[in-house]
């Protein structure tokens, strides 16, 4: 699961555990990005958002974390990444768990017909989302393998907890407890820095 978790919420671990429960996955790895190229105003530093995902993850069975969009430098694109994690663990299918506004955009990502040959894509298709079928043949005429997890959604948002830790205000329900702790100690998102 991709994104760059500015700060990662209970939202994606309640995600997470939805995709491993389902049984679409045997695993969920975080993969905090390093340096997106559509997201950088704003973007609290890559070291203290792997941490942050780290703290998340730590415990959780089925659950980990992947630096290897962390460890390049440059701009990264989910299709380099993607290309890189096939030649390391041949073995396994990769699965990329995605919003379905994601699976609308996916066209303008960088080589959108390479990301899905490189690996599946589970959907968390909600409510009212019926278009979904639509995008998902497109994909799927390209040689895409995609499916959709159902799953109940938490009114949560990294733009949310940003904004609550600017007020000074508690972000217990949004986030882990070690998360917030580290978001305080650090003086993370101590300005407003508008919707990521």
């Amino acid at each position: 699961m991709g994104g760059s978790f500015n700060p990662v919420h209970l939202g994606h671990l309640h995600l997470a555990q939805a995709a491993l429960d389902s049984g679409s996955v045997d695993r969920v790895l975080f993969l905090p990005s390093g340096n997106p190229p559509h997201k950088r105003a704003g973007l609290a530093d890559k070291m203290d958002r792997l941490a942050m995902v780290q703290l998340a993850v730590e415990g959780r069975r089925g659950m980990g974390v992947c630096r290897e969009e962390i460890d390049r430098e440059g701009v990264i694109y989910t299709v380099d990444t993607l290309s890189l994690l096939r030649m390391k663990q041949p073995q396994d299918t990769l699965v990329y768990l995605i919003g379905a506004d994601t699976l609308r955009t996916l066209s303008s990502w960088r080589r959108p017909e390479d990301v899905v040959r490189l690996c599946e894509l589970l959907v968390l298709a909600r409510e009212g989302e019926e278009d979904m079928q639509r995008y998902a043949e497109h994909w799927r005429g390209k040689g895409a393998v995609i499916s959709f997890l159902r799953a109940q959604t938490m009114d949560v948002s990294s733009t949310k907890v940003r904004a609550l830790a600017a007020a000074g205000q508690p972000l217990g329900a949004l986030v882990p407890q070690a998360v917030e702790a580290y978001i305080r100690s650090h003086g993370l998102y101590q300005e407003s820095w508008g919707e990521q």
